[in-house]
């Protein structure tokens, strides 16, 4: 299981992608090389579409 990165914890890749929306996820799959790239880039796409931060639960 990959780990990722985000506001300075370090979290299982699947556990956050389990709480993303899919229709962005779906946008940046291939765009991305690295867990953590599409960790940064669904951060980037998430606040345009919600105008908020992503929050993990």
């Amino acid at each position: 299981m990959s780990k990722v990165t985000y506001n300075e914890l370090t979290y299982d890749f699947d556990d956050i992608c389990n709480q993303m929306d899919k229709s962005l996820t779906d946008k940046i799959y291939d765009a991305t090389k690295t867990d953590q790239d599409f960790l940064n880039s669904y951060l980037v796409v998430h606040h345009e579409k919600y105008g908020e931060q992503f929050v993990v639960k």
